[in-house]
């Protein structure tokens, strides 16, 4: 075998160990975790970046979350340039300085060799308080960053192997529950812990340049792999379009403007155009703004190109300062990371949709659910959970139909519904409902994937509810002739049968013991003209209870007889 030879399986062997090690990372935390958030939904991402701060290797997990990373360590990298040491632990959440959102806590653990660091081990994770003057921390009525919880910049918790327990006691004291949170943060350094232990079996095998050697490598040949993608598409601008409902404060939609301009071997996305930021918490900040419009150009050039920053250098942003995408500080952004981030990726589906269509998804639904807390009449103890089961579905693509019951596009697959037995252990609730909902996909050659009807009932008293989301008046998009999926809706039944159309984004509600709770989710858009869809795949539909007969005979032209 030749030294060419050798050299690239050592690469190839250097690098499936770098994706290896980040499973292996979110295993641990899903598994040592407390929080059901962690255990059941794994709303989380881990992820390797080199001692430059570039993101090498990531789960499969939330694609907003990991990232993203890259920027909490380039934040730590320039603040604490020379000081980071062996033993060190960084803790960091504001938008506005390397983060997603509050909630959304990154632990990030160097791995320093002979004075040098050679990789940060990265967790970033979704609290399910942290703080703020609504528990859960989705306050629907923030006018700023400050009602929406606490703030960290990138701070160390960890010194040379000493936790700072001033730094950690600051923390939990701000949170309605501190010891959860201050578990789970023992489980996201614990999951870096083992990050840095495999790397440095890693190091017992290959010395420290070879592993940066190829480290470079992977991230030029993904630099590379990128162009080329971008080079097979015609050079032009593109122009896409999406709506946000409204920010919770005026009813006026609000736009998502994206010109996709494609020169040779570099892509441009250029925001100018989109709507200046609002008052309410339907901002996003220039990390998550970014972070989705790498998603989605990325989506739209292929899958098999690695998702590491040497893909992102062919990949430029403008996000306008001001703007939607890019407000300035303090502004609220706590739904950023479902809502605007998920129709800035569909703005540029949309945007490209005549040159990669057939890459392209249609319109996904979009996240719309409550948050709910109070004192468990079961053991007295207060608690703040979410409705993860609650998940819209996915737009239907090129020979397939759309994905049932997924997370919107920017957790794409990563969040899990939890159990719902492990649910109602956990909550004071009972599940009444939990099914597919007929006629809620959009119609399509490949149609989307149906939304879900999920009822619950709460025996707490009170119980305290918060909407957030979006969707209720803007529907997944159908693509190439295809017909839009449907709206999100939620409802209140009381228990003297009064009904209370609930909308997307509402603070704090007090429910009387008794009372149910509606969603009923959005079902993907439809891909191509559903007359050209396979028409016994239309009669499974009708088996299946997808579609009813009439909207067979509607919208596919299919008449079934009665014996069907």
């Amino acid at each position: 075998m030749n030294a060419k030879m050798d050299e690239v399986i050592e690469q190839a062997v250097i690098a499936n160990r770098l994706d290896t090690i980040t499973k292996e990372m979110g295993y641990a935390l899903e598994r040592s975790s407390r929080s059901p958030i962690f255990a059941e939904a794994c709303d989380f991402a881990c992820g390797i970046c080199n001692g430059d701060g570039d993101l090498v290797s990531q789960i499969n997990g939330i694609p907003i979350l990991a990232a993203a990373g890259t920027f909490s360590v380039k934040e730590i990298i320039k603040k604490y340039p020379g000081q980071v040491e062996e033993g060190d632990v960084f803790i960091i959440n504001d938008p506005y300085q390397g983060g997603n959102h509050l909630p959304d806590i990154g632990i990030i653990t160097p791995l320093v060799v002979d004075g040098e660091v050679l990789f940060y081990c990265v967790s970033r994770a979704h609290h399910g308080d942290i703080g703020g003057s609504v528990a859960g921390s989705y306050n629907a009525k923030a006018t700023e960053i400050f009602q929406e919880g606490l703030r960290i910049p990138p701070i160390k918790l960890v010194s040379q192997g000493r936790v700072i327990n001033e730094v950690m006691d600051l923390i939990t004291r701000n949170v309605r529950n501190p010891q959860m949170l201050q578990n789970d943060l023992w489980a996201q350094m614990g999951a870096n812990n083992i990050g840095s232990v495999r790397l440095k079996e890693l190091l017992n095998n290959y010395s420290p340049a070879r592993i940066k050697e190829t480290v470079g490598y992977l991230l030029d040949h993904a630099e590379k792999l990128t162009r080329l993608a971008i080079k097979g598409l015609p050079n032009g601008d593109y122009i896409g379009e999406e709506w946000v409902d409204d920010d919770g404060f005026q009813t006026n939609p609000i736009k998502i403007k994206v010109t996709v301009k494609v020169r040779a071997e570099e892509m441009t996305l250029d925001f100018d155009g989109t709507d200046s930021q609002v008052k309410g918490f339907v901002n996003t900040a220039l990390v998550t703004s970014t972070t989705a419009a790498w998603i989605g150009a990325l989506w739209a050039l292929g899958p098999d190109i690695p998702r590491n920053s040497g893909a992102f250098r062919a990949i430029k942003v403008n996000m306008p300062k001001g703007s939607l995408v890019n407000p300035h500080d303090p502004a609220p952004v706590t739904l950023s990371t479902l809502t605007p981030a998920s129709e800035i990726i569909s703005a540029i589906f949309q945007a490209l949709d005549t040159v990669a269509g057939d890459r392209l998804p249609a319109g996904f639904g979009r996240y719309c659910g409550p948050s709910f807390y109070g004192i468990d009449p079961r053991n007295q103890e207060f608690y703040v959970g979410f409705a993860f089961c609650a998940l819209g579905s996915g737009g239907g693509i090129a020979g397939r139909d759309g994905y049932a019951y997924m997370a919107p596009l920017s957790n794409y697959g990563g969040v899990r519904a939890p159990n719902i037995e492990a649910n109602e252990i956990q909550y004071p609730h009972l599940t009444l409902c939990h099914e597919m909902e007929m006629d809620s996909a959009g119609s399509g050659m490949w149609r989307g994937g149906p939304g879900i009807r999920y009822s619950l009932k709460f025996y707490g008293e009170p119980t305290n509810i918060v909407m957030f989301g979006d969707g209720m008046k803007i529907p997944p998009f159908g693509s190439v002739s295809g017909k839009s999926g449907s709206l999100n809706f939620a409802e209140l039944t009381m228990e003297d049968g009064q009904r209370i159309t609930m909308e997307s984004k509402e603070s704090d509600r007090s429910l009387p013991k008794g009372t149910v709770l509606t969603v009923i989710t959005s079902g993907g858009g439809g891909w191509g003209d559903p007359l050209q869809r396979d028409p016994e795949r239309v009669r499974q539909d009708v088996i299946n209870g997808i579609i009813s007969p009439s909207k067979a005979r509607q919208d596919y032209g299919v008449v079934l007889e009665d014996s069907d």
